[in-house]
């Protein structure tokens, strides 16, 4: 599977999208939030819920957090 270009997932509908499997995103894929410097999808909780990797700082600091955030998942 390829990543997709830059998707905004502030918008609710983009959301339940993702939960529901209608966008199907690649951990890693870079997502916007709005305004704010790009996010890193991480995956879909089992309550539902998106989960990103926001910037934290410094690239290292958001990568750091995408690994934390995958483990919490199992990925």
């Amino acid at each position: 599977m390829r990543y997709l270009p830059t998707i905004d997932v502030h918008e609710k509908a983009t959301q339940q999208a993702i939960v529901s499997g209608q966008i199907k995103l690649q951990p890693g894929q870079w997502v916007a939030c709005s305004n704010s410097r790009k996010s890193r999808y991480v995956g879909v909780t089992s309550g539902g819920a998106v989960l990103l990797a926001h910037y934290n700082g410094s690239p290292e600091a958001q990568r750091q957090r995408f690994n934390d955030l995958k483990e919490v998942l199992g990925k």
